[in-house]
């Protein structure tokens, strides 16, 4: 099998490493924006190449994108095109323009091989036995949902400097609401379709940098379910704590804290995991890369495919609107 990387950074190795993990005797090609070898084309024995058509040429059956978001768009129409798997880091575009080529070359695509779009913590075990409590009957109907997600944004990559990463930077499509896109997709998984969104982002902290530090989401789901999404760089404290409160009891998924309750009436709390397995987001990784190779195998689509990251973005295009326009 051979494997096309687009993107070396951290998350393009760190998806390197899980192929790795997963299959051996892989055949490497490796997209940058000039021709040059290093140490990982090395170790790799890769081709490597500076453009989409000659890396296509090498005949990929997969394709990881993990280059910035920004500029998924100059190879994501061609490689659809072409037929071949493709894992696709979050978020898939930046914008309404990329959005609608996007769909465009979606379309044409639908079908040939299996897409997953990386928003991982879908495959947090956590997660998982959330969703599963929300959509046992016994459950009753789910009123409101709040996902929370922060951290000083210094911290988030103390190895590099924060004013020169995509997060700081508009053009690369930076700012918390893109890259804590997460917890809208969380939403939309635990919760369903969002018909009505409203929202609030500025800059408000002393941060270096030009994009977004704070974002409140408010959002109606076709059915009536309330949810409000609230993150920023800000947290000194890191953060990321999921709540849905239901007729017969309330859900709390603390990301952080490594716990999941939930609290019935006459406030008898349940402990449904603590354990550190069910949180681990590194392992989160090669479980999504997993799904995707099954997928190849067998020809079927995955769990998450790129409709699943249309989707998630089209609603976090919807509430960035909605802050030009309150």
């Amino acid at each position: 099998m051979k494997i096309l990387i687009i993107g070396t950074g951290s998350i393009g190795q760190r998806h390197i490493n899980s192929l790795k993990s997963l299959r051996q005797d892989l055949g490497w090609v490796l997209l940058r924006s000039r021709v040059y070898h290093d140490a990982l084309s090395a170790s790799l024995d890769a081709i490597v190449c500076d453009n989409v058509d000659d890396a296509l040429a090498q005949q990929p059956d997969l394709a990881v994108i993990a280059s910035p978001s920004s500029l998924h768009i100059e190879v994501l129409p061609k490689l659809l095109d072409a037929g071949i798997a493709l894992y696709i880091e979050k978020p898939v575009v930046t914008n309404r323009a990329q959005l609608a080529q996007l769909i465009e070359a979606a379309n044409r695509h639908r079908g040939k091989a299996p897409t997953l779009v990386g928003c991982n913590l879908r495959f947090l075990p956590a997660l998982a036995q959330m969703r599963q409590r929300l959509l046992e009957t016994d459950m009753g109907a789910i009123v409101r949902g709040d996902f929370q997600a922060g951290q000083w944004l210094p911290d988030w990559r103390p190895a590099s400097d924060y004013r020169k990463s995509y997060s700081a930077s508009h053009a690369l499509g930076g700012g918390v609401m893109l890259d804590l896109i997460h917890e809208v997709d969380a939403a939309r998984w635990l919760l369903g379709e969002f018909d009505s969104v409203k929202a609030f982002s500025g800059k408000l902290s002393s941060l270096e940098i030009e994009t977004e530090d704070v974002a409140c989401i408010a959002m109606r789901a076709r059915q009536g379910t309330l949810a409000t999404v609230s993150v920023d760089y800000i947290s000194r404290q890191p953060l990321r704590r999921y709540l849905v409160v239901t007729e017969s009891g309330t859900l709390v998924c603390d990301l952080i804290g490594k716990t999941l309750h939930l609290t019935q009436a006459g406030g008898r709390q349940l402990l449904l995991t603590n354990d550190p397995a069910d949180f681990d987001v590194a392992a989160t990784y090669p479980s999504a890369m997993a799904e995707l190779l099954s997928a190849l195998d067998t020809n079927r689509e995955t769990s998450q495919p790129l409709t699943e990251g249309i989707a998630s973005l089209d609603l976090l295009l919807r509430a960035r609107e909605a802050c030009r326009n309150p």
